[in-house]
């Protein structure tokens, strides 16, 4: 499957959708799902769902580079390392920040008041956190897979690049 310009518009304006619909799952699912677990599982499964499918949507476009089909992945992957290890952090961040809310739902109300232990307080800060980097790689990610030299026309500058191993 080769990548044309069409068809990438469609991948970059279907990642940067998912961007916005996870924002909107970190920003507001908290308070959305408030005392509702039925409410919190879906959106913290379509959440974990949306970081997977990110990750698959960076695949699909790494596998439609010329650069891939010719096996020289590590000239693309080189410039995506942030990426990979932002989406892996942030994703088990998110996960374990959903199962241990879900176990909150679990457990009787506490007595002195305070909802959520201090331990997820900081799980919670930390996944914040790692989402500004996500967010950032994804985007920064995006537009190095954009760089016309990954494609069938560049073929000179893919064996250069690999001349130089």
């Amino acid at each position: 499957m080769k990548l044309t310009l069409r068809r990438y518009s469609w991948v970059l304006l279907f990642q940067f959708a998912l961007l916005g619909l996870d924002l909107f799952c970190n920003a507001f699912g908290p308070s959305l799902a408030r005392n509702r677990l039925q409410t919190a599982i879906i959106l913290f499964v379509t959440q974990d769902a949306l970081i997977i499918a990110e990750y698959l949507l960076f695949t699909l476009a790494l596998h439609s580079t010329c650069v891939y089909q010719v096996g020289a992945s590590h000239i693309i992957l080189r410039n995506c390392k942030l990426f990979m290890a932002s989406i892996t952090i942030y994703f088990l961040l998110s996960a374990a920040q959903h199962f241990w809310i879900i176990y909150l739902y679990r457990q009787p109300p506490a007595e002195d008041g305070q909802q959520w232990p201090l331990g997820l307080i900081a799980l919670s800060v930390g996944q914040r956190i790692m989402s500004v980097f996500y967010y950032y790689s994804s985007k920064s990610t995006a537009l190095t897979m954009a760089d016309p030299r990954f494609k069938e026309e560049h073929l000179d500058w893919i064996a250069d690049q690999l001349g130089d191993k």
